[in-house]
């Protein structure tokens, strides 16, 4: 299954979609590098 995220075409395995429908793709700058990355959007947890 593939959805877009914020203009970023994103695969899913239709086995997981129904629990990552509350995710929001994210870019993150760390020390190490930058890179996308799952956030859960709906809670303040994790």
């Amino acid at each position: 299954m593939i959805e877009e995220v914020n203009g970023v075409k994103v695969a899913f395995d239709k086995h997981v979609h129904e629990h990552t429908k509350e995710l929001e793709l994210a870019f993150q700058q760390t020390d190490d590098g930058g890179g996308l990355v799952m956030n859960n959007g709906a809670s303040d947890c994790c």
